[in-house]
């Protein structure tokens, strides 16, 4: 603790100051555990203070170890990111020597620019691998102290790394080159060459120079760093992302992840910054190359136009590229970028204009309002049909759901018909006589009454 207190003061971080919080914690927990404590064992308590100090060494050697690979990566981010903007710097600077510095003077001092900068480019990629090298290890990915050799993939990807980045036209290198290309085939007595091309051993060739600045556009194989930058941009790169993705086998570090959670979060940003780039680029360096031979495509707009035309699949043959350094150009920068950022765009169009789960739910309801005020405004029939044809469905449900059993057999049914007739025929045979009776008694009352009457006169 003493070595990390005497080191200079950096501006704090949010992980620094919880790896401070968790160190004190896990000393004060560590000062206050319960000890066991015995007269007639002394040797106890010095086992156990031993084992507390281990833990609360390898506690602190943990949280050290976390802090440094987070260390280690926001210096990685930051080297990324001035190598891109060297990188984007030097592309600069070979766009301005092929198109708007014509003074040998200025040529030179734009070149040693571009060669001083892609010698600290050059430092930065490997530093860059230094770094990656010590993250590896600090994750217990590879071995500590392991030897270059036994790191082939990586060191091949370093060795193309620095190949790409080292081209530069060095300053005081000038003049141009001829570049012969073929054609097609001339039979002898049959056909001539046209007035542009130079026949040599039967064959027809376009001869045209170009300039040693032009072999400075190779240069644009530096963009491989984009998708480094995208990932650095993204939100979800960092140490806390990291170990999550390694509980769900998810590479939160490469670049894939971050250009698709980009994509998730900020399509057309990326689309519109994508669109933007790929046409100048492309349109600036078609210009260059297509300048000596082919003058339709010499002014930028020119170029630019038919990027365009080659992104959207269009094609009306008005302007066309000569040159096979052209033909590359649009084959990568507008054929396959335009494939790829027109499929985008539409999927992101249709992911926009698709219901999210608050406008279906929204939708559901008007429907289900709508479905009301037409049950609500039918007859008064049509509701009676509704409840009949319910009751109908309840019942034959209900008879569905009943076994074999309970159903009546035909003799059955009738020996029931033939007990209720014989019932109801007695209730009513019952009510008559009891009738009958108070009829007959009233009768014998009438003729009591009459007897006395007659006797009395």
């Amino acid at each position: 603790m003493e070595t990390r207190r005497s080191l200079p003061k950096r501006r704090s971080s949010a992980l620094e100051q919880e790896r401070d919080a968790v160190a004190k914690q896990v000393e004060k927990d560590h000062e206050h555990a319960p000890r066991k404590r015995s007269s007639y064992l002394p040797s106890s308590d010095s086992v156990s203070s031993r084992q507390g100090d281990s833990c609360l060494r390898d506690a602190k050697k943990a949280i050290q170890t976390i802090y440094d690979i987070h260390t280690r990566y926001e210096c990685r981010r930051a080297v990324e990111n001035a190598s891109f903007l060297l990188a984007m710097a030097g592309i600069f600077m070979v766009f301005i020597d092929n198109e708007y510095t014509e003074s040998e003077l200025s040529k030179l001092y734009l070149r040693i620019a571009s060669c001083s900068a892609t010698l600290v480019l050059l430092g930065f990629v490997v530093w860059r691998f230094v770094i990656e090298r010590d993250i590896l290890i600090k994750r217990n990915v590879v071995a500590p102290h392991i030897a270059l050799w036994r790191m082939p993939k990586h060191l091949l990807k370093l060795l193309l790394e620095l190949l790409v980045c080292c081209i530069c036209v060095p300053p005081g290198v000038n003049g141009s080159f001829r570049v012969w290309e073929w054609k097609f085939y001339v039979d002898a007595g049959v056909g001539t060459c046209p007035a542009t091309f130079t026949v040599n051993n039967g064959s027809c060739y376009l001869v045209y120079p170009y300039p040693y600045e032009v072999l400075g556009l190779l240069s644009l194989l530096r963009l491989y760093m984009l998708p480094r930058i995208i990932r650095n941009l993204s939100d979800f790169t960092n140490y806390r992302t990291s170990y999550l993705g390694v509980v769900y086998h998810v590479d939160t570090l490469s670049s894939l992840f971050a250009v698709k959670c980009f994509l998730r979060s900020h399509p057309f940003k990326f689309l519109l910054a994508a669109f933007a780039g790929t046409l100048v680029l492309t349109g600036y360096a078609l210009a260059i190359v297509e300048a000596p031979v082919n003058p339709q495509l010499a002014p930028l707009w020119n170029s630019m136009w038919l990027v365009v035309l080659t992104m959207g699949t269009i094609g009306y043959g008005d302007l066309a590229s000569v040159t096979i350094a052209g033909q590359v150009l649009l084959v990568l920068g507008g054929m396959l970028a335009g494939i790829l950022l027109v499929g985008v765009l539409s999927a992101a169009i249709f992911g926009f204009l698709g219901l999210n789960e608050r406008d279906r739910r929204f939708i559901h309801l008007l429907r289900r309002q709508e479905k009301h005020g037409l049950h609500a405004s039918s007859p008064k029939k049509y509701k009676q049909l509704l409840d009949e044809l319910y009751k109908c469905t309840s019942k034959q449900r209900s008879l569905r759901k009943q076994h074999i059993g309970d159903y009546d057999s035909a003799s059955t049914e009738v020996q029931r018909c033939q007990d209720q007739l014989l019932l109801s025929f007695r209730q009513e045979h019952a009510t008559t006589m009891k009738r009958l009776k108070m009829v007959e008694k009233r009768l014998d009352t009438l003729l009591v009454a009459a007897t006395d009457a007659v006797s009395a006169a």
